[in-house]
């Protein structure tokens, strides 16, 4: 299955089916779709409504951008802006080729292109699309507190950290009616007390 067949595959019974998208090539350096113009999408009889141009075009930089995002990373747009040249007509299919204008970590910018089958250009759009990172696994939080520091650092946080967490134990032993558990709870803040101690005692 090519790009262009897998996104199609996963814009069917989106706004993006609705609107009647089909994706004609796809790469990360660029997108190309097309739509046909049909009754319910103009805005006088005849003429395609602007903002049936706007939401193709948006859809196919968006697209740009998700086929470029790191894995589990999600995308929204931040802006969008469009200048119209011409109309689009009933019965015609409208072209959006969109290319990238910047793809970073945080954001990137996509101009999309629209014509028509005469390659008359009906509108240029070029929007802003934000970088959503991926949810980290609480593992995950915790090891990038770590990055970027030197061992000397490393050792300082974690005995930071295993104090807190002696902390955390003692205030549930307090709230604990078992005696088992409350001593249990405090024999865990006592060892978490001696790591703290070692990691200090190296740092």
């Amino acid at each position: 299955m090519t790009l262009a067949e897998s996104l199609q595959k996963f814009h069917e019974g989106m706004f993006g089916g609705l609107l009647g998208i089909r994706f004609v090539d796809a790469s990360p350096e660029r997108i190309v779709a097309e739509m046909m113009v049909r009754d319910d999408m103009c805005t006088t009889p005849g003429v395609l409504h602007g903002g049936a141009i706007m939401a193709f075009a948006d859809s196919i930089g968006a697209t740009g951008t998700a086929v470029n995002l790191p894995p589990g990373a999600g995308t929204t747009t931040l802006e969008s802006k469009t200048n119209f040249f011409a109309a689009g007509r009933v019965g015609e299919t409208v072209r959006g080729e969109s290319l990238p204008l910047h793809r970073g970590r945080r954001t990137m910018v996509w101009q999309t292109r629209v014509t028509n089958a005469d390659g008359k250009l009906l509108a240029l759009v070029t929007q802003t699309q934000m970088v959503l990172e991926a949810k980290q696994t609480e593992q995950e939080i915790m090891a990038s507190l770590f990055q970027g520091k030197s061992v000397a650092e490393q050792k300082v946080l974690l005995a930071a950290l295993e104090r807190g967490g002696a902390a955390v134990y003692r205030a549930l032993a307090v709230q604990e009616s078992d005696a088992a558990a409350k001593g249990a709870l405090l024999a865990a803040a006592v060892k978490e007390e001696e790591n703290a101690a070692t990691l200090e005692g190296q740092a």
